[in-house]
């Protein structure tokens, strides 16, 4: 059995342009995804509800119904929908996403409105193997969904998830685990200190792979006691998008895809990395970006060693490079940006 994952799906702002000019920005990719059994992908939007927004969620995305056409050009089957967007057009925009999907066919989990919906595993079968599939949210991307809403989102809470995956692991072959996590890192290309010692104690209950989400970035994977933890894929498809009257630019580390294609054989998993820059309106393949990735690995298993390292990396990400690329914004004058960073300095 083959399947292929992919990163963070947004059909925000200029994908809804495109769809509208009938352009199809992910051809180059009919015969690739199609020739996998399955194809999972992460859909981080949701389209847009009649009845308002979330305000307590900023930013938020949003796509069309016309424009989730796009999933059935990438032959998506299953839809990872336990994400911190999930809740940006209220209950009626995650319920007209959902129509859509079971009207193309498209499985989905990891929210919905009941428990079953919301709260389940999906099993994919294929030449007698079974693989299972479980998708969790952690509470660190801030889904922001506020008490009382009628939506259900499958939050990660480990002895829930160790349970479930040791309870799936019994009846399938395999145990594939999607997580969308590391919110105090996003954007950022290594993980947040917690999560390789979750994704060790989830393989160590029985899966057999960890997938995830949410930093829009492609961040290092590693081997662990012969079972493969990717911990982002980064974007499959995202878009610059304007929200209350500012422009935001994705800048090109986010526009930098790696689509994970697997075999699931009897015997063992093999893994093959494919990597694109996403142009906009088409994608290009860029295979030597495994060299970058070589790299972010090897510097990886030095954070891994040294917490100190870690530390380091944190504080740039957190608090130098915001205010490096606050200083080098062209659209506020330089007063401005004095009398923001006193202001930052006295809190």
């Amino acid at each position: 059995m083959q399947i292929s994952f992919l990163g963070d799906i947004s059909l925000n702002d200029k994908y809804i342009e495109l769809y509208r000019d009938g352009v199809d920005p992910f051809k180059i990719f009919d015969g690739y995804l199609k020739k996998s059994d399955f194809v999972v992908g992460n859909l981080e939007c949701i389209t847009v509800g009649r009845y308002g927004v979330n305000e307590n969620k900023k930013p938020r995305l949003t796509t069309t119904a016309d424009t989730l056409n796009y999933l059935t050009s990438i032959s998506l089957n299953v839809a990872c929908l336990a994400q911190n967007h999930i809740y940006d057009h209220l209950e009626d925009g995650l319920a007209q996403t959902i129509k859509f999907l079971d009207n193309n066919n498209i499985s989905h989990l990891g929210a919905g409105f009941t428990k079953e919906e919301a709260f389940k595993h999906i099993i994919l079968t294929k030449n007698g193997i079974d693989i299972g599939l479980l998708n969790y949210v952690d509470f660190d991307t801030n889904p922001n969904i506020p008490d009382g809403a009628q939506v259900l989102l499958n939050y990660f809470n480990l002895d829930k998830a160790l349970d479930e995956i040791r309870g799936l692991r019994r009846k399938v072959s395999y145990v594939v685990v999607s997580l969308h996590w590391g919110g105090r890192v996003e954007g950022g290309f290594y993980p947040d200190w917690n999560q390789p010692k979750i994704a060790r104690l989830l393989i160590d209950a029985g899966a057999n792979m960890i997938v995830g989400h949410h930093s829009h970035t492609i961040q290092p994977f590693e081997v662990y006691k012969g079972k493969y933890i990717f911990y982002s894929l980064g974007n499959f498809c995202f878009s610059d998008y304007t929200f209350e009257g500012k422009f935001v630019h994705m800048p090109k580390r986010r526009m930098i895809t790696m689509i994970l294609t697997v075999d699931f054989n009897k015997e063992k998993i093999i893994p093959y990395l494919h990597f694109y820059k996403n142009c906009g309106d088409r994608y290009i393949p860029i295979p030597r970006y495994f060299f970058n990735l070589r790299i972010r690995n090897y510097i990886f298993e030095y954070i891994l060693r040294f917490k100190s390292f870690w530390f380091i990396y944190y504080l740039i990400k957190r608090k130098f490079l915001p205010f490096y690329l606050f200083i080098l914004r062209k659209d506020i004058g330089l007063f401005t940006k004095l009398k923001r960073i006193l202001k930052s300095v006295n809190k």
